[in-house]
């Protein structure tokens, strides 16, 4: 019974000092200041209204993307009554319209992520600029979207 209790002892002591495993997660990655304190909920929030009072339904913008992914560049979209009636890229894999980039938004906010830079259009509110880092031990996850231009027609 010694020598049970005995190595039983030594089990314990040898699994409590083996270092974590390789599937550890570690400590959870920084969530950007902006969305615990909830300021950047409360921007987009402030912006989907500015958006939504001027009642612009029909408009063009040009949107970059910039990331590490397949096709990043810019396309034109022609957005008429709140639908997608024209895309200048084949396969552009979007956003299409402003709702779209407020989904963008939405989602980083929920998802929690690392870094959130968000720039309004002051007059209108849809997104002018939006990077986003999901998490900085992942390399390659960052991608940003620059509206250039924008037009109501």
């Amino acid at each position: 019974m010694k020598k049970l209790i005995s190595l039983l002892t030594v089990c314990l002591a040898l699994l409590l000092a083996a270092p974590a495993s390789a599937t550890d997660p570690g400590p959870p990655s920084p969530v950007d200041p902006a969305i615990t304190d909830g300021s950047a909920a409360g921007e987009l929030s402030r912006a989907r209204s500015r958006w939504d009072s001027r009642g612009v339904r029909s408009y063009r913008l040009k949107v970059d993307r910039m990331c590490f992914c397949a096709p990043p560049g810019a396309a034109v979209v022609t957005v008429r009554r709140g639908k997608v009636v024209k895309v200048s890229v084949k396969g552009w894999g979007g956003p299409f319209t402003v709702p779209g980039l407020f989904r963008i938004v939405d989602r980083a906010v929920m998802s929690e992520v690392a870094v959130l830079d968000v720039r309004y259009n002051a007059r209108l509110g849809f997104v002018n600029y939006l990077a986003i880092d999901v998490s900085p031990m992942i390399a390659d996850d960052e991608v940003r979207y620059r509206v250039t231009a924008f037009r109501q027609l």
